[in-house]
């Protein structure tokens, strides 16, 4: 087999497509999806929240909102810490299906 083969290049560009894969499957760690939401819990730290959600879109003050990269999805995700810099209270917001809506602990509640 030289290194130019046919058997060469479909090896390259099957190995180039597995790791393409692994990256989107990686990247997906930190989906909004509502199973990611619901594992955390009140009580985290912030790298345990970044392990689960990854980087917010947004932080102001002691508030992490998390958002879709689809525009027309508007579900959003809040996270809020307290002084002692553990998760406080969080939210799942969806306007398109307001009966998944779920807000815990005491924090930094919505208004409205």
């Amino acid at each position: 087999m030289t290194r130019h083969s046919p058997e060469n290049r479909i090896r390259v560009i099957s190995g180039a497509a597995a790791l393409a894969i692994l990256a989107l499957a990686v990247a997906g760690c930190g989906q909004l999806e509502r199973r990611n939401y619901m594992a955390v819990s009140l009580g985290q730290s912030p790298d345990e929240v970044r392990k689960v959600l990854g980087a917010p879109r947004f932080q102001f003050g002691s508030e992490w909102v998390y958002t879709a990269d689809d525009p027309r999805d508007l579900t959003k995700i809040s996270i809020w810490f307290g002084e002692d810099k553990k998760v406080a209270a969080k939210s799942w917001q969806n306007p398109e299906r307001p009966w998944e809506n779920h807000r815990e602990g005491q924090a930094g509640q919505p208004q409205g």
